[in-house]
């Protein structure tokens, strides 16, 4: 689990654009059948190829509260991947039971698709630098729970999104110096806490905090990440 510093330097080494991902968007690859989001398993499928490439073409990476929120909520991301398995069988007989064309065969290996997309949700948190606590970025997350300033609540909520924000910042403090000037991108679903309301703008409360020289872009889900990555001309 490398420090702040030690992640900077070994981005530098090989610069490659760096995408910030919370858990929220690791667990909707799992929940994407449910949602209706396909998108968001290819994306993850394409971060995936680009972060285990040698050297990788796309830097994922995330902070120390990732994998225990990860693991305290896999089986609720599961039940709805399941949920929606479930839910197939049942549209195409009621297609039939109506008169409308009833859906092709039901694949036979269609139940294990939870597993599957569990699985890559794991390989991606897996192959992500996780970051080490740094004190700096632990005090300012404290400074935005004692303000209730987003991502935190009023009442000393939204401590762990607010040490995940944080840890991103300080990455990317530490990698201007050594003058990196690729992309880096924010990712998390939970537009509550990170969102202005109604829109999927970047909060006030966090956009100085992203904003040049720092530069951070914010995204909604891995898909519109990569649709922007892609646009710019990354290749997986």
């Amino acid at each position: 689990m490398p420090d702040v510093a030690a992640a900077a330097a070994q981005i530098n080494l090989a610069p490659a654009p760096v995408v910030f991902l919370d858990t929220c968007v690791l667990l909707d690859i799992v929940r994407a059948p449910l949602r209706d989001a396909a998108a968001n398993v290819q994306a993850a499928t394409e971060l995936l190829t680009g972060a285990t490439k040698v050297p990788p073409t796309i830097y994922s990476v995330i902070a120390c509260p990732t994998p225990t929120e990860w693991a305290a909520h896999i089986d609720e991301a599961i039940q709805e991947c399941e949920k929606a398995v479930k839910s197939v069988s049942a549209v195409s007989d009621s297609c039939a039971f109506v008169g409308l064309t009833a859906l092709g065969p039901i694949p036979p290996d269609l139940p294990t698709l939870p597993d599957k997309l569990r699985e890559l949700s794991e390989n991606l948190l897996g192959a992500a630098i996780l970051l080490d606590k740094e004190a700096d970025a632990l005090a300012r997350a404290i400074d935005r729970l004692i303000g209730g300033r987003k991502p935190a609540r009023p009442g000393g909520q939204g401590g762990k999104d607010a040490v995940i924000l944080e840890h991103a910042v300080s990455l990317v403090d530490a990698l201007l110096p050594g003058g990196f000037v690729l992309r880096r991108l924010f990712v998390s679903s939970n537009t509550g806490d990170f969102a202005t309301a109604k829109i999927t703008g970047i909060h006030p409360d966090i956009r100085l905090s992203f904003d040049p020289p720092r530069d951070i872009g914010y995204f909604i889900s891995l898909s519109s990440a990569v649709a922007s990555l892609k646009a710019g001309g990354w290749v997986p």
